[in-house]
This record gives structure tokens, sequence and C-alpha cells, in this order.
């Protein structure tokens, strides 16, 4: 919810800000179990919610010809595989293939976070943003921030432009 209400605070101020959030297809376990589908609704249930306080500001500031995604989009990464007929078949046993080779879809788990923030400051890393990853004494992760001064767009005085 804080970014929605992050991206609200920049239409307030009229400025650009775009969220891109890359995340798993489906949380660990397996995709069919009460517990992975009731994450999945909750999750689904927030992403509309951001959206509505999205399109509920874009409303309120008169921003008529924007569209929530324009500021705020949701990815996963998946891979889709032709995969040999006599594989994607039943083995005739009573086994069943399972969805994902039916589908041909298969997820790719992303552990890796990372940021651009104005065009100019890139954080790359492995931390989540939670008390385990945080704390120091628990979980070992890392992460890394750069950004080239000569690119700055305040010192050039000028909006950034994509040139990360």
């Amino acid at each position: 919810m804080e970014l929605a209400l992050k991206i609200t605070s920049k239409i307030r101020a009229r400025e650009r800000f775009c969220v891109y959030v890359v995340m798993p297809m489906w949380p660990e376990g397996d995709p069919k179990s009460i517990t992975v589908q009731e994450i999945l609704f909750w999750q689904s249930q927030t992403i509309q919610m951001m959206y509505q306080v999205i399109a509920t500001e874009l409303k309120s500031m008169q921003i008529l010809d924007s569209h929530p995604q324009d500021y705020l989009n949701f990815y996963c990464l998946g891979n889709r595989e032709e995969i040999p007929g006599s594989i994607a078949q039943s083995s005739g046993n009573g086994d069943k293939v399972s969805d994902s080779y039916k589908f041909q879809r298969f997820m790719i788990y992303v552990h890796a976070k990372g940021m651009i923030v104005d065009d100019e400051y890139v954080i790359v890393g492995s931390a989540n943003i939670n008390q385990r990853s945080l704390a120091g004494s628990k979980d070992t992760e890392i992460a890394m921030g750069a950004y080239q001064p000569h690119y700055a767009w305040t010192e050039k005085q000028r909006h950034p432009q994509g040139q990360v």
C-alpha cells in the first residue's frame, strides 16, 4: 500500500513517477494448495486496492487521460518451453501431468531486488524489507548502490531521459 500512497503523492505534486514490481508467479508451495490460493487471493485484492487508490487520485486531480497502469505495473517472469509429446502425455497408469507441463509455463524465481531512482541512482541486492533480512544477525544479505555523478540530472539541470 505504501507504493500506492507514494504514487498518489507524486500525482498530487504533478511529478512523473512509475513503479514496476516483479514478483513470483505464485508463492512457494503447490500452486493448487489452499494456503497458496489464499495468498494469491489476498495478493490480488491488494493489487486491486492499489490500482483503485491511484485511479481515485487521478480522478480527483482531473487527470483523465492517464490510467493507473501508467504509474504501477506488476510482472512475473516465466519461461514457456515446447516439450516433446511423449513427456506431455500421461503415462497411462493414472499419473497426471502437472499443469506447468500441460500449459508449458515454468516460473523463474527472482530473488534479487532492484530500484532505479530518477534515472540516476540504482540499488540492487538480495535483502528483503523485513526484520529478518535487516536485523544483521540472521540472514546474510547484500545490496549495492551506484550512481555516476556526471550523469546526475540535477547537475545538468534538466529532467532525466533514460540514460541509466
